[in-house]
């Protein structure tokens, strides 16, 4: 009997412990869905005050602006065309709308192709993603928008996130996720202004439901019905007085954005070269390098490339769009960066055999050459104090391609390009992503840590396919008219 109480005892413990752990548990599961209920609370309410701040920007900027006498037109202007790209937005059933005109670099003439184009005004269901897409100021010219320019004819996607030209940085700017679009070129008296787009078709009655079959052959023609050239007081009227007056990138915020342009930036570099300082006297190791500056240059300015900066084994080069025609290819610096850098790997062996004569076969074998490649908006300008000024490139893609090089193979030669010249690669021709494989091989595990890094995917170039484009693009160039006058 006092066994049988012993044991009574003991399960009575063991059944009231295991009461309190599963009180205990649902107090805590409570008290985490309760936090996680306040955080989600927390974050929509950060998420509207976000909005209200940017919105109160806007407005503060817009009463500045009706100060000035002559841009209380250009903001009446730019309010009536925010209404009808909201009311074509309605018309089409489409979750956001936005009107473009083309941005040229300071002192380009209009028959150039634009380095971008600005947003003059943007409609979208969330209020707060309509301000985060009007600070955003800017689309780049390989974009949806660039295509429609370039074509001047409507262009449509219902698969946009998979289409080649979407940027996903936008959609992590904005908030807003865009997966169909329609965009069309604005014309004026025969002479085309901007571009309209929208975005997602939605089920008639919702407009949070999306249409899964995207914009039809009907809403093609609804959206050039809209924007056909009928009077002054229409969309396309009201958008050329807005562009055609010298205050409108003023009004757009842009006047800074002037002195950038789109630019295509490369680096070149050596590794375990100071295997040349340990194996030959200093003064041999100097006319080395010296020798692969001189390399360097040769093949850079071949294609048209412009050295920005030699930093020991290093080389700084952009290749600028001056002169850019979308319908010829040479004429692309994306194609002729990465000519340039498919020549300079594929000749690197012989020139160390050739150049670097000397120096002992495995230590030049154990050199090797990394190239990188990024494209975006940059900025020339001089850094340093007044008494020493250097001229030089600013951006963020600059300082993306130093850090691939930073994390790129130490024991190979190899190419590395970002996520914008692969779109803008496949843009030039499809038959180029076959050249192209996704790269994770840093040096670093840590790389794409880094904030110059982040957010963009990368991709190692084979050079083989590269190098007979390389060698195409000579002949055409050698062959063609204005290359034969010259010589």
């Amino acid at each position: 009997m006092i066994d049988w109480i012993e044991y009574a005892k003991v399960a009575g413990a063991f059944v009231g412990a295991c009461g309190i752990a599963t009180m205990a548990k649902l107090y805590h599961d409570k008290v985490v869905t309760g936090k996680d209920t306040e955080l989600a609370i927390k974050d929509a309410e950060i998420t509207r005050l976000r909005a209200d701040v940017l919105k109160a920007e806007s407005h503060a900027q817009t009463a500045a602006d009706a100060d000035v006498p002559a841009h209380r037109d250009l903001l009446k202007l730019r309010t009536q065309l925010t209404g009808m790209i909201e009311q074509l937005a309605g018309t089409l059933h489409a979750q956001a709308a936005s009107i473009y005109i083309p941005v040229f670099n300071a002192g380009d003439e209009k028959a150039e192709s634009p380095r971008s184009f600005a947003f003059v005004a943007a409609f979208n269901i969330d209020p707060g993603a309509t301000a985060a897409i009007l600070k955003m100021k800017l689309v780049e010219t390989w974009t949806v928008v660039g295509e429609c320019w370039d074509k001047a004819t409507l262009i449509g996607s219902n698969k946009l996130q998979a289409n080649v030209r979407h940027v996903a940085s936008y959609d992590k700017q904005s908030g807003f996720v865009p997966v169909h679009t329609l965009a069309s070129p604005v014309h004026w008296q025969g002479r085309q202004i901007g571009v309209v787009q929208v975005f997602n078709k939605t089920l008639p009655g919702s407009v949070y439901d999306i249409d899964e079959l995207g914009f039809q052959s009907d809403d093609r023609k609804h959206l050039q019905e809209a924007i056909h050239e009928t009077s002054d007081t229409g969309m396309a009227g009201r958008l050329h007085y807005f562009q055609s007056s010298p205050n409108a990138l003023r009004i757009l915020g842009l006047q800074d954005e002037l002195n950038l342009e789109n630019a295509v930036i490369m680096y070149v570099d050596l590794t375990h070269s100071s295997a040349l300082f340990s194996e030959v006297p200093l003064v041999d190791a100097a006319r080395m390098i010296n020798r692969f500056s001189q390399y360097i240059y040769g093949r850079t300015n071949l294609y048209s490339g412009i050295v920005e900066k030699f930093n020991g084994d290093g080389t700084l080069i952009r290749f600028h769009y001056v002169g850019f025609d979308s319908r010829i290819q040479t004429s692309n610096p994306v194609l002729r960066a990465i000519c340039t850098g498919a020549d300079m790997i594929s000749e690197f062996r012989d020139f160390k055999t050739q150049r670097w004569q000397g120096l002992a076969a495995d230590t030049a074998d154990a050199i090797k050459l990394r190239v990188t490649i990024a494209l975006g908006p940059v900025i020339s300008t001089n850094m340093g104090p007044q008494q020493i000024q250097v001229p030089t490139v600013m951006g963020q893609c600059v300082n993306r391609s130093a850090k691939m090089i930073a994390y790129a193979p130490r024991d190979r030669d190899v190419m590395l390009i970002d996520d914008n010249v692969s779109k803008a690669l496949k843009q030039i021709d499809e038959r180029y992503a076959a050249a192209l494989s996704e790269f994770a091989d840093w040096s670093d595990s840590s790389a794409l840590q880094a904030p110059s890094l982040a957010g963009h995917q990368y991709f190692e170039a084979a050079v083989e396919p590269f190098r007979l484009a390389a060698m195409e693009f000579r002949q055409t160039r050698i062959g063609s008219p204005r290359n034969s006058a010259e010589r």
